[in-house]
């Protein structure tokens, strides 16, 4: 049975104050987590920082490309499939060191060809530096459809590497965890650095990469602005801990921003796009500023063990065992 719930606007901002004061590890509140990140990020500015587009893709015309391309910096790429094609207009990112480039997810649909879309932008790249030739790496945020539909596009690719695996087992193996998700390897791409956070709760095997170079987030489905969905009364735990994880990995690292494979949100506060909407006219930006990860512990954390399908400013609680996947308010 779907529950529909709209909590009063009073009871939500009581909720959020009450949230603020509950303990993230130890006696340390979330109110001081928030702003060790701030000043953390002040502080200490990305090796290589980069910009993100005046607008995305959002499928209010159909006239738009199949995907875009958007060069973060000269070494960060961020693909959009578009919304005419896959209502799930997921976000892909490739990243390239000095040895490999690391694809983060393939796409949702496998009639976009997106070693087609990748290659493209090696070459160009190969060509701006001077180089004769990469290996590239394919992983995966998480293994949903609309993360790994193009895999097969990479098979059997002259320089692709590998295709890492989509079990917990495979994910593990290759990035070196160790006692996942609880150790943070590395994984080096020839002067380029990543950390890796395992970050279950959406899907056991999810993991988020943290880029040294550029200090973005790479979180996958855990945090975007959209809804944030979790499918079982125990993943709801793995959440609140992931998230809980993630906000001690940002006090401690800075973090440029917060980047996930989505866009749910509208740019007005409290206003959500209901799940398979087949356009987002006037969509939130995709980058969380990193104080955002406290913003969604304070709700998760204060709905205890009983998580509430609710709309907040920028983001959904969304336990989908509760209120179905179409829930919107």
């Amino acid at each position: 049975m779907k529950i529909q719930l709209i909590l009063p606007a009073a009871f939500l901002i009581l909720l959020c104050i009450g949230a603020r004061h509950q303990a993230v590890s130890g006696s340390d509140s979330l109110e001081a987590a928030a702003s060790e990140i701030t000043t953390l990020r002040a502080s200490s500015p990305p090796p290589q920082g980069g910009s993100f587009p005046g607008r995305w893709i959002n499928g209010v015309n159909c006239n738009e490309p199949r995907v875009q391309v958007h060069a973060y910096n000269e070494d960060t790429f961020i693909i959009r499939q578009s919304k005419c094609r896959t209502f799930e207009a997921p976000f892909v990112y490739l990243l390239f060191g000095e040895s490999r480039a690391l694809l983060l997810d393939t796409g949702a649909t496998p009639t976009i060809n997106m070693f087609n879309v990748v290659d493209q932008v090696v070459q160009d790249w190969l060509v701006a530096n001077g180089r004769p030739g990469i290996r590239l790496v394919v992983a995966h945020s998480h293994a949903h459809f609309d993360h790994v539909q193009g895999d097969n596009r990479f098979v059997g690719k002259p320089y692709v590497e590998q295709i890492v695996g989509h079990g917990l087992p495979a994910v593990t193996q290759f990035f070196g965890f160790q006692n996942y998700p609880h150790d943070v390897p590395s994984y080096d791409l020839g002067g380029r650095v990543l950390d890796v956070i395992g970050t279950p709760g959406h899907h056991p095997a999810s993991i988020t990469l943290y880029d040294r170079q550029t200090q973005l987030l790479l979180t996958g489905d855990i945090v975007y602005p959209g809804h944030l969905f979790v499918f079982s009364q125990p993943h709801w735990s793995d959440f609140k801990d992931s998230i809980q994880r993630l906000i001690r990995f940002a006090r401690a690292r800075p973090v440029e921003w917060v980047v996930g494979c989505h866009i749910e949100m509208s740019d007005t506060p409290f206003q959500s796009y209901r799940y398979g909407m087949p356009s987002h006219p006037d969509e939130h930006v995709l980058q969380f500023h990193p104080s955002e990860l406290v913003e969604i512990g304070a709700a998760a954390f204060s709905m205890g063990s009983q998580p509430v399908c609710t709309i907040f400013d920028e983001f959904v609680i969304h336990p989908v065992y509760r209120c179905g996947i179409s829930w919107n308010g």
